[in-house]
């Protein structure tokens, strides 16, 4: 780390790992932004509270001071938060400096944005603070968090939780969208800040100081104007070569110019200088919030393609053909198979599978030949990536175990009974990272049931793919999780809580299926991507992330491949398994 670097961790220290906290303007009246702002950050929070109002003496049983100045000197404080009229904002950032404040987050919103005495009141906010050295976020903003001090300094409440990403947005409501939807999913913020007006601390400082925190692997901005174009370019080109760094940047129509001026009081500039900025940069940039998600999600899970060649494995010609269709848009290569190729699959598949790239076994019920393709595309050196259509991270294969015929139900409740059998005693059980015997057992007699929905019933058909779905064990990342589950749902037998299915071990199939996936990406270092048809789809606990339709799956892609050549032409070593370069 550099010694500016080191210089910017020691003065954002006291903002996104306060020991005590200030929240001016903070209010007992449920009405107003005070009441909602100090509610939020009292959810987790566990460093000292000091609410500020010169009109209540206590604050929902917390002790009110009239100003900051008035908080005993014995108990320094390290951020403000300030949830006050514009216009006030100068006289307390003054007994901010005075009170040794060395933070701050102004969410009051009256600057910049709104024209020329606004941005007159901004500087001089500035000023004041520069004389304390206090650094702050905003104005006009909605507060920020940080899973370090689990600090939700918002507005307003907002669900969010720890994970590997990092968001800078200039828009609240947007940065807001993208966290709770990531929240919905699964996905998790180190970091996530709505910086507002950046009259003090500008976009590109944020990415700095995310790309020094080992924590974040993937950086989102919501950007609507930059401040310093060349700054940004010099200081986030060097974040950009450790980890990736994805924009969203509206601003492509005059409409939305107008728009960006009157909202943050930046300057939009033209959208094609934007480009040439990001692509010095080496950002990425998108066009939507979920792009932005998808994007991000994609690098935490995926390596990067060593090219654009993509094959495509689809359930069904239909989905196949859309898929092929998107790639293409995309520029992707959808490949030719070779003679030397058809002819492996003609070996495991009937006459009428699609012979070609999709790859469609055309309605095949021997699941096997379906489960091998995998293999038999990704060793080949002239596929990059693959898109495995249709199966998500096969979520909901485990509910097939029940159905709804009788006869089904019968050998369903028959293996419940007989996976009882397979379970060690509840004293019995040895570490499950190193004893998973009765696991390969219990794996065997559910991928046995598994077989008897598709009405098959051959045992060396059975053996091989158990075989391939315990293979998942020896995974890096997917093992110690699956062994995990296996004693989780061992335990739940002890105790008699089998939930609604009436069998955890549903849940265990659910996570051999998506610890399949992960071992295929390990084994031959290439992107293996999965969509739903058309459903939600969600973070999995073992790591991995599908995609709702081909086209979202097609542009993460494109994505990851766009960052791979910038690394290239950076000549940046991309280490050997290394996801993010």
């Amino acid at each position: 780390m550099s010694e500016q670097n080191e210089t910017l961790q020691e003065e954002f220290e006291p903002l996104f790992n306060p020991r005590a906290v200030a929240v001016i303007g903070a209010t007992n009246n449920w009405g107003k932004w005070g009441f909602s702002t100090w509610n939020s950050l009292l959810d987790g929070y566990e460093g000292r509270v000091y609410p500020v109002n010169n009109r209540q003496k206590e604050i929902l049983g917390y002790r009110a001071y009239s100003r900051v100045t008035d908080i005993p000197k014995d108990e320094p404080v390290d951020l403000a938060v300030f949830v006050i009229p514009a216009e006030g904002v100068p006289a307390v950032m003054e007994d901010c400096v005075k009170k040794g404040i060395r933070a701050g987050v102004i969410i009051s919103a009256g600057f910049a944005e709104t024209g020329k005495e606004g941005k007159s009141l901004q500087d001089e906010v500035v000023r004041i603070a520069r004389k304390g050295s206090l650094r702050f976020i905003g104005g006009n903003c909605m507060g920020f968090w940080s899973a370090t001090a689990h600090l939700k300094a918002f507005m307003f409440p907002l669900p969010v939780m720890d994970g590997p990403l990092a968001l800078v947005s200039q828009g609240g409501n947007i940065g807001g969208s993208v966290v709770s939807a990531g929240y919905m999913r699964g996905i998790g913020f180190r970091s996530y800040v709505s910086c507002g007006c950046t009259a003090d601390i500008q976009i590109e400082d944020y990415i700095e100081y995310f790309g020094d925190d080992p924590n974040v692997e993937v950086i989102l901005a919501y950007i609507e104007g930059l401040n310093d174009g060349t700054r940004f370019i010099e200081k986030v080109r060097h974040v950009s070569a450790k980890k990736p760094v994805i924009a969203l940047k509206p601003g492509r129509t005059e409409a939305a110019t107008k728009a960006i001026s009157s909202h943050s009081g930046s300057l939009a500039g033209l959208s094609s200088l934007y480009d040439d900025a990001f692509k010095k940069a080496g950002v990425m940039r998108v066009n939507t919030p979920e792009e932005l998600l998808d994007t991000a999600m994609g690098f935490v899970t995926q390596p990067l393609p060593r090219g654009n060649k993509i094959a495509i494995i689809s359930p069904g010609g239909s989905y196949g053909v859309l898929t092929a269709d998107a790639c293409a848009s995309m520029g992707l290569d959808v490949i030719k198979l070779s003679d030397e190729t058809i002819a492996e699959f003609n070996k495991i598949f009937p006459p009428r599978w699609s012979h070609g790239n999709p790859v469609d076994p055309a309605g095949d019920r021997d699941f096997i030949a379906y489960m091998q393709a995998p293999d038999l595309l990704l060793k080949l050196p002239e596929v990059d990536s693959l898109l495995y259509m249709g199966f998500t991270n096969f979520s909901g294969m485990a509910s097939r175990f029940r159905g709804i015929n009788k006869e089904i139900a019968t050998i369903y409740q028959g293996v419940v009974q007989e996976l009882t059998k397979l379970i060690p005693g509840e004293g019995e059980l040895e570490d499950p990272q190193t004893d998973d015997g009765w696991m390969v057992e219990v794996t065997k007699k559910m991928v046995e049931l598994f077989f008897s929905m598709f009405g098959t019933t051959d045992s060396s058909d059975s053996e091989a793919f158990s075989q391939k779905l315990t293979s998942a064990f020896k995974s890096k990342k997917a093992g110690p999780k699956i062994k995990e589950q296996f004693l989780s749902a061992a335990q739940s037998f002890y105790k008699g809580t089998f939930g609604e299915s009436g069998n955890p071990f549903e849940d265990v199939f659910q996570t051999l299926m998506e610890g399949l996936l992960i071992t295929w990406i390990e084994t031959y270092d290439k992107p293996v991507i999965t969509t739903s048809f058309m459903e939600m789809v969600s973070y999995s606990r073992l790591g991995y992330y599908a995609y709702s339709t081909p086209e979202r799956a097609a542009l993460v892609l494109t994505k990851l491949i766009e960052y791979g050549e910038y690394l290239e032409r950076k000549d940046l070593v991309r280490g050997e398994g290394k996801k993010n370069g």
